[in-house]
């Protein structure tokens, strides 16, 4: 009688788990992080807000960057073919209150600094502030290849008249001048 029991209940069992199996396509855990087949969607970067404030002395700054993707400009065509929608940058800056600098940034701005080449498969891929220098608030920006590593680094300068200029960032950040790290030889 248990080994009856003990028989039917392994093929129940079996019956069951083969029953469970689905048929047809079969997906990962993963799902969520697996990519849809982009061949025909254009590529978007996300949108994003940035606010903060300086003090520079007893004055006060305050700026914000809006990065936004603009439908209305080209899209980029990558390696692979993918389509990759562009964006522009708005960079606004008040002293003590008072507005004395918005603008809207798209890689056209940069064109002076960046060659018509490398613009025409770029976009426009964001700005930070940097740093505060004797001329005004430095905000770095970058213009790139979609899905790449490859960059071209600029600095916005904006003085504190409201003008503002751009150059190209010829100083790289990751150069490490000495090691200076203690190390006993046993």
């Amino acid at each position: 009688m248990h080994t009856r029991l003990k028989i039917s209940g392994i093929i129940g069992c079996l019956l069951l788990f083969c029953g469970c199996q689905q048929k047809g396509q079969q997906t990962t855990g993963y799902a969520e992080y697996e990519q849809p087949d982009t061949t025909t969607a254009v590529q978007r970067m996300k949108d994003y807000h940035y606010s903060a404030e300086i003090k520079d002395g007893n004055t006060s700054y305050a700026y914000d960057i809006v990065r936004e993707v603009n439908d209305s400009l080209p899209t980029v065509k990558g390696d692979d073919n993918e389509r990759f929608a562009d964006n522009y940058i708005r960079l606004r800056i008040n002293r003590e209150g008072k507005e004395i600098f918005n603008k809207v940034f798209t890689k056209h701005s940069f064109r002076e600094q960046v060659e018509q080449k490398f613009l025409e498969r770029a976009i426009l891929d964001g700005m930070a502030f940097d740093c505060l220098t004797p001329e005004g608030l430095r905000f770095s920006a970058s213009i790139s290849y979609p899905s790449s590593d490859l960059y071209i680094p600029l600095l916005v300068t904006v003085h504190p008249n409201g003008t503002y200029g751009i150059a190209k960032d010829e100083i790289l950040d990751n150069i490490v001048e000495e090691d200076t790290t203690y190390s006993e030889e046993i």
